[in-house]
C-alpha cells in the first residue's frame, strides 16, 4: 500500500511540475495574455494588437514598418469575418458591415505595399509570403517589380 501511494504522489507532482501555471511562472519574459510583446530594435517595445492572430502575421508584425503593420491588422480582421458564420440576419448584416470594412481594397493596399517598400528584402518577403497565404493578387505593375532580396534568400 505505501508504494502505491508513494507512486501516486510522485506522478502528481510529475503533473504538477509539467503544468502550464509551473511552465509560466519558470519563464521569466512571459508576454501579457492579452497582447504578445516583441521588439523591433534593443529599446522599443513592440505590442502587437490581440486582432491580429496567425502565428506567422504575429511573428512578422514587430519586424514591419507602420504601415504594413496596419495593413496586417486589417487583413487579419478580413481573414476572420470572412471564416464567421451568418447564423441569423443580424449577424449577416454584422458580418457583411465587418468585411465592407476590412476587406474592400485588400489586393490594391497589398500591391501599394509592395510598390512602397519595393527595395526593402524583408518587407518585400514577408508580403509575398502573406500575399500566397491570404491569395492576395498580384497586379501588373507589381508583377514587374525587381525582386529586392539578394539570390538565395
Amino acid at each position: 500500500m505505501p508504494t502505491k501511494r508513494s507512486v501516486l504522489i510522485v506522478l502528481l507532482l510529475l503533473l504538477a511540475a509539467c503544468s502550464p501555471r509551473a511552465v509560466e511562472s519558470e519563464t521569466l519574459d512571459a508576454p501579457a495574455p492579452d497582447a504578445i510583446s516583441g521588439s523591433s530594435d534593443g529599446n522599443a517595445r513592440c505590442e502587437v494588437p490581440a486582432q491580429v492572430f496567425v502565428a506567422e502575421d504575429i511573428r512578422m508584425y514587430c519586424a514591419m514598418p507602420g504601415d504594413v503593420q496596419a495593413f496586417l491588422t486589417r487583413e487579419s480582421a478580413c481573414q476572420h469575418f470572412a471564416g464567421e458564420e451568418a447564423y441569423d440576419e443580424d449577424r449577416a448584416r454584422e458580418l457583411a458591415y465587418a468585411i465592407h470594412e476590412s476587406c474592400d481594397d485588400r489586393a490594391r493596399r497589398f500591391n501599394q505595399l509592395l510598390q512602397r517598400h519595393t527595395d526593402n528584402c524583408l518587407v518585400h518577403t514577408e508580403l509575398m509570403l502573406l500575399g500566397t497565404r491570404n491569395e492576395l493578387a498580384l497586379d501588373a505593375g507589381s508583377r514587374a517589380l525587381p525582386n529586392p532580396c539578394p539570390r538565395g534568400m
